[in-house]
């Protein structure tokens, strides 16, 4: 018994700050807004970009830096255990404004910027296959939902939001890879562009595969 209550203890402290992490760097995502109103060039994200800001990928850079930040905060109260229960009715509600979002919105302007992504099509391709990643496991939990599997529901929503996330990875193993002053800055943003959904969809799994060991068991 002691040792559970540990656990839980544990696990509240590590949520806890995995919500503080995602919202530090959701602050940071906006603070770098006025770079992008009119856009400015010599900044972080657009540096060079002059030649590629045009056509459809100017669009659906702005559709995206607004409907990313949307589903990243709107993910954190739907993963709340108190709002689901408590408040059902907003769950119910939030969970279909983040799916039209993210299927709507979010995912296609990624696709589109993917084929301009610092790197090149190495870094892209791991963009692209995250976004059909995302929207598979949204389009499996609202299926999930709709028949009644909750559990199912709960498990797919969760894979899905842990990729959403890959964006608040990404920009940590980046500002990881610049304070260390790697030399080779395109093949370490290739290996970000992959770790950064890889590795935590990993661990979710591996500690998915843990948790209902004990429980088949039982």
């Amino acid at each position: 018994m002691e040792r559970l209550v540990r656990l839980r203890i544990l696990s509240a402290v590590l949520r806890g700050l995995a919500v503080l992490l995602i919202l530090r760097v959701l602050a940071a995502i906006l603070a770098n807004y006025p770079d992008y109103f009119p856009p400015n060039f010599e900044s972080l994200f657009l540096q060079g970009r002059e030649a590629t800001f045009t056509g459809i990928y100017w669009p659906a850079f702005y559709i995206h830096i607004f409907s990313g930040p949307i589903v990243l905060f709107n993910g954190l109260i739907l993963m709340s255990e108190y709002v689901r229960q408590y408040y059902g009715g907003l769950h119910r509600f939030l969970g279909r404004v983040q799916v039209i979002v993210l299927l709507l919105f979010v995912l296609p302007t990624s696709v589109v910027m993917s084929r301009h992504t610092f790197a090149g099509w190495p870094a892209g391709l791991s963009f692209v296959l995250l976004s059909a990643a995302t929207g598979a496991c949204a389009i499996v939990g609202v299926v999930h939902a709709r028949q009644g599997r909750f559990d199912q529901h709960r498990r797919w929503m969760l894979r899905c939001y842990i990729l959403i996330c890959s964006a608040v990875m990404l920009r940590l193993i980046s500002g990881a890879v610049g304070l260390t002053g790697v030399p080779y800055a395109e093949e370490a943003y290739i290996v970000a562009a992959w770790s950064s959904w890889l590795l935590p969809l990993a661990a979710y799994e591996v500690v998915e595969r843990i948790g209902v060991a004990p429980r088949s068991t039982q």
